[in-house]
């Protein structure tokens, strides 16, 4: 399915859930393909080699929320029947797509296009509105959810070339 043609065949779904009143468990599937293009995204990220470190850093990290976001929805749409959450997960769904929408689109975008200051604010504001309204509608995972999910020793030697990048530009200033 087209990137953007998940979005928007989720919040249709979204929407005849919402009609209904009831949770549709076949927007699973929805959710998990927008998982995996996250993940494949935030791996461009993280590879790429051909931008400053905070850009690239910046976007893999909007793209890792809009995951973590993601996956946190599929968790309550698989357990809003136990959990007593239908159709309240619908509303919350609702509420939060169309900026995961916005963030993910854009930063998809910028794999093809120059990258300036003003695209990189605009992701900042985005990423920061998705973080408020996922805490708000109970889609932002515990520190300790975001946290085992990491790969420790990708995370390590990343971390160590992001080190070394602040290193040199402190010995340049």
């Amino acid at each position: 399915m087209e990137k953007k043609g998940n979005f928007v065949a989720l919040i249709e779904k979204l929407e005849r859930m919402e009609q209904l009143k009831v949770v549709d468990i076949s927007v699973l599937e929805i959710l998990d393909d927008l998982i995996k293009d996250c993940k494949e995204t935030e791996l461009f990220w993280i590879e790429n080699r051909n931008l400053p470190i905070d850009t690239s850093f910046l976007l893999y990290h909007s793209t890792r929320n809009s995951r973590l976001v993601l996956e946190k929805m599929r968790d309550r749409f698989i357990t809003a029947r136990k959990n007593k959450e239908n159709p309240h997960i619908i509303s919350d769904s609702i509420e939060i797509v169309p900026i995961l929408s916005e963030l993910y689109e854009a930063t998809l975008s910028l794999r093809d296009r120059p990258i300036t200051p003003e695209v990189l604010s605009f992701i900042s504001n985005r990423l920061r509105l998705l973080r408020n309204i996922a805490h708000r509608v109970s889609m932002m995972p515990s520190p300790e959810e975001e946290i085992a999910k990491i790969d420790k020793e990708k995370f390590k030697k990343h971390f160590s070339r992001f080190a070394e990048t602040l290193q040199v530009m402190l010995i340049e200033a």
